[in-house]
């Protein structure tokens, strides 16, 4: 009895090292862009992930690729975040450790903001999509219970945890996780209902 011809055997699933190498490989891209950017060199991440740049490569022949790997893995994690929140009972506790996170990620990420613009493929555009309905959840459960400001848009949201990331320095001052946690607290002072000022309207 003859084997099955080569064109329609099922491809083989990658192999156990193969598989360590890619996690590998994508959880040291994550960590170079998040100080470089997303022109940071195959050789650099190589490095950071005990390969060889061959395998880097091979991983992520184009750039886009390596852009794209990334932004998905951000933006999944960030959207696993928001549906613990949504679980959770008491939702100011539970928003306020969602946005924490946020906030702390962009502050740690040179690359982490480019995953809330417009870049990438259509997954990326999806997984966007999903992760800002997720925070238009967080964000009107928390108002209906009366425990954020009634006022703010869910689209207010990614744009207060940038500005309360405090990023890598500021007039020369360097910032650090301390730094970052200081400012997200004003920040949710601020968001925190009952509002003392109210916000300016859109015209």
């Amino acid at each position: 009895m003859t084997g099955m011809p080569s064109a329609q055997r099922p491809p083989r699933p990658p192999r156990a090292d193969a598989r360590r190498n890619a996690a590998r490989v994508l959880t040291a891209a994550r960590q170079a862009v998040a100080v470089h950017g997303f022109d940071v060199s195959y050789h650099e991440i190589a490095r950071l992930a005990g390969v060889g740049v061959g395998t880097v490569y091979r991983r992520f022949p184009e750039r886009a690729q390596l852009l794209e790997a990334v932004l998905l893995d951000v933006l999944g994690e960030l959207a696993d975040s928001a549906e613990q929140a949504l679980g959770e009972d008491d939702s100011w506790p539970a928003f306020t450790r969602f946005f924490t996170g946020l906030a702390l990620r962009t502050g740690e990420n040179a690359g982490l903001s480019d995953s809330l613009d417009d870049r990438g493929g259509p997954q990326v555009a999806a997984a966007r999509r999903t992760l800002l309905d997720l925070v238009r959840r967080l964000t009107e459960r928390a108002q209906r219970d009366g425990v954020l400001r009634a006022d703010l848009s869910w689209r207010d949201i990614p744009f207060l945890a940038r500005a309360a990331a405090a990023g890598a320095c500021v007039l020369d001052l360097p910032a650090d996780r301390l730094q970052t946690e200081r400012c997200v607290t004003v920040v949710l002072d601020g968001m925190r209902a009952p509002a003392s000022t109210p916000l300016p309207d859109r015209l």
